[in-house]
């Protein structure tokens, strides 16, 4: 029987607590606390923009749920679920880690949301077309990356839901794309979402 995924924002959901649980048997709880920080700062967007919260959530929580698996198994996991796989991803597995949290979403945690699953589908890219959860997301994932702590979203003199979301999606896309620290090898999506968004 399906466990029931609803998220409550008073007591843990049974979504957090299986999360929770997962990468404790993982033993990777900075990855349980980054989904948590996530989460937050995707709720705090969603409620400026006024996105279902459920959403959100689900979206935040799942949205590294492949760090469970290797990423030496990201190809032929994407493989055995016919997920396609680009050439740049082929060259950087860890580009395929969106994609196998979209798998996981659906096949061990039961989300069949399409809005969701699409948000994390892309919450590492962004795509063209983005719709406001994904960029949502997109945003919240990238507010809390190590890499990028001091190199955009921190230097910001006003907070982030007070500003136009197209610009931040838009800025720190440009300044992803344009770090060669950051990004070895330039998905075409996000290409893509910032040729949109010009």
């Amino acid at each position: 029987m399906p466990i029931n995924m609803s998220v409550s924002y008073h007591n843990s959901s049974p979504l957090e607590e299986l999360v929770k649980s997962r990468f404790k048997q993982a033993k990777l709880p900075e990855e349980y606390r980054n989904a948590m920080l996530v989460r937050a700062q995707a709720l705090e967007l969603a409620s400026h923009y006024g996105l279902d919260r459920q959403q959100v959530s689900t979206a935040a929580l799942l949205h590294n749920i492949s760090r469970l698996i290797p990423e030496k198994d990201y190809i032929t996991l994407a493989e055995e679920y016919g997920t396609e796989i680009l050439p740049e991803e082929r060259a950087n597995p860890h580009l395929l880690h969106q994609k196998i949290s979209r798998i996981l979403a659906v096949e061990e945690f039961n989300i069949s949301d399409k809005e969701v699953l699409n948000a994390i589908n892309c919450h590492t890219t962004l795509r063209k077309s983005a719709t406001l959860l994904d960029k949502i997301i997109f945003l919240a994932s990238k507010q809390n990356n190590r890499q990028l702590k001091n190199y955009n979203f921190s230097n910001q003199t006003t907070p982030l839901t007070e500003q136009n979301l197209n610009s931040a999606v838009y800025s720190c896309l440009f300044n992803l794309l344009n770090n060669d620290k950051i990004t070895k090898f330039i998905h075409p999506w996000a290409q893509e979402a910032l040729n949109e968004l010009k």
